[in-house]
This record gives structure tokens, sequence and C-alpha cells, in this order.
């Protein structure tokens, strides 16, 4: 006897938050536990994806559970429930694509360093930026709030029929009211505002892997004189930035293309659990890759210098400027 699509979107949703609230909670731990020279731009991001991240799994999924528990969702809850998943969608990948950036430009100063000092005055721009991704994501998605509705056509009452079972995505409808406004906003500026940073993501991190390539060569070339700590965490941070691409466009594109095609996939019962885990794939997986960075930094990571030399060498301590 097959388990019925509820029960999957049940468990799927239940698998993903359990391990989405371990890891983005250890994270935050192990992160805000080696927080030693104040909040560097790494820490901020960090600690921004672990809030989009809990976001998520803590009010979508939750939301999710209730909905195939057999509660309907009103109006209200429609909308929370679209705008909160849309805006931690592109949070998610905004704030990536600032931190791939931000070792992009560490790795390339190291592969080819500056005739003069770098500019380390930049904490601030950098939370600046990020406070205006939040503000942005927010202004972005408050029509999705608005037009947010609860479908009227519904048949709760014939569980039998597959495309008239309960599904948030078609018992949630977004109707604008006008086809330009649709056409314009929800099938064009909604899908670019995430499909091209992904593309710019995507474009750094081939860039960072020529780099680390270079950086390669050239230490092998027994040019380089040698990499010190802050170097070591820019070369670690590169490299995670492209896992954590390789993991966040592929369940992207795969949730795009399936929730394109629903009409005709909503047959199969398993759809909608697999749309979960496509969409909170990345929440729950993320922070363990995170996590393997600082575990992976024997001195400095995103942590700074390591805690037992903090007191006893801070004076001796000279601190990359590459580090922010």
């Amino acid at each position: 006897m097959k388990p019925s699509a509820d029960v999957l979107e049940i468990i799927a949703c239940t698998i993903l938050i359990f391990v989405s609230v371990i890891g983005n909670a250890c994270l935050f731990y192990s992160t805000r536990k080696c927080m030693i020279r104040g909040l560097q731009t790494s820490f901020l991001l960090i600690f921004s994806l672990i809030y989009v991240h809990l976001i998520k799994n803590l009010v979508v999924n939750v939301m999710k559970i209730v909905y195939s528990s057999g509660f309907i969702l009103d109006s209200a809850g429609c909308k929370v429930l679209h705008f909160t998943a849309a805006l931690t969608t592109s949070l998610a990948i905004w704030f990536l694509l600032h931190f791939a950036l931000l070792y992009h430009c560490k790795l390339y100063q190291v592969v080819h360093p500056l005739s003069e000092a770098p500019n380390l005055d930049h904490r601030n721009h950098s939370l600046k930026l990020v406070c205006a991704l939040w503000v942005a994501g927010v202004a972005v998605y408050i029509p999705v709030l608005i037009y947010t509705r609860k479908s009227e056509h519904l048949n709760a009452g014939n569980d039998t029929d597959p495309l008239s079972a309960r599904r948030i995505y078609m018992d949630c409808l977004i109707d604008f009211g006008n086809k330009q406004v649709e056409f314009y906003y929800g099938e064009i500026f909604l899908v670019l505002i995430d499909i091209i940073p992904l593309a710019i993501l995507v474009f750094v991190c081939f860039w960072m892997s020529f780099l680390l390539l270079e950086k390669k060569k050239i230490t092998y070339g027994d040019i380089w004189i040698g990499d010190d700590d802050s170097e070591i965490e820019i070369l670690r941070g590169a490299k995670f930035s492209i896992l954590l691409m390789l993991l966040i466009t592929p369940l992207w594109i795969s949730h795009f293309i399936l929730v394109y095609f629903l009409k005709d996939l909503a047959a199969y019962f398993f759809i909608p659990a697999v749309l979960i885990a496509l969409s909170s794939g990345f929440s729950a997986l993320s922070p363990f890759l995170l996590m393997l960075v600082n575990y992976k930094m024997k001195l400095v990571s995103f942590c700074g210098v390591k805690e037992e030399k903090s007191t006893a060498q801070s004076a001796n301590v000279t601190l990359s400027p590459y580090a922010s």
C-alpha cells in the first residue's frame, strides 16, 4: 500500500525541519563561539543565512505540515506561506552571491596582489548591503503578499482525485487581476530576480575555480612563498563557495521546472514531497557544509585566530589585510 501524498509531505517536512534546525543551531553556536575580533563580514553573512533558513523551515514547512494534516489555510495563511517561501528563497540566493563575491575579491587579491594596501573599511558597507538586501526582499514580494488568496474552487470532499486533493500549490493562488501585471511581474520579474543572481553566482564561482588553478600553479612553481593563516581561510572559503553554488543551483532549477509543469505532474502522489525537498534542501544541507569550513580551518577560518592562542599570543598575531 503506497503512502498518501499528505503523509509523504509531513514526513519530508519533518525531516527537513529537524535537520535544518539542528544544522543551523550548531552553525550559529560554532560561529558565535569563534567571534574574537568582532562581527566580520563572513559572520554577518552566515548569520543572515541562518536566519533565512530557520524562517523557511519554522514558518513555511511547519505551515505545510499543518496544511497536510487536514487544516485548511485561510487567505491570511496563504499570504504568509507564499510570501515567506518566496522571500527566503531569494534572500538565500542573494546572501550566497554576496558570500561568493566576498571570497572572490579576497582570492583575486591573493593571486594578483595589489600594488597598494587594500581598503579595510568595508565592514560598514557590508552591513548596509545586508540590511538593504533584507529591505529589498520584503519590498519585492509585497505584491505577492497582497495578491495571494485562497482558491474558491476546491473540492475537498473528493480525496481520491489527486488533482483535487489538498495541495498548497493549487489551493493558494496569486491573482494579480491583470494579465499584464501577472506576465511582467509574476512570470518575468520574479523569475529574473532569482535567475540573474544565480547566473552571476555561477560565473563568479567558475572564475574562482580558474583563480584557484592559477594559485595552485604559482605554488607548485616555487614562486609563492607560502600560505599564511588568512590565505588558508580564503582558499577554503572560495572552495566551499563553489560547493554551495553547486548545491543551490540544481535545487532551484529543478524546483522551478517542477512548479512550472505542476499541472501535468500533479497526478503523481510524490511530487509535493519532492517539491518540499527541493525548496528546503539548501537550508537543510548548507549549514553542515559551512561548519565543515570551520572544521577544516586549523588556525584561521571564519573564527579568526584560534581561541587558545588569542589570549596568550594576541600581541604577536599579524592579521592578514584580506581578513574582514
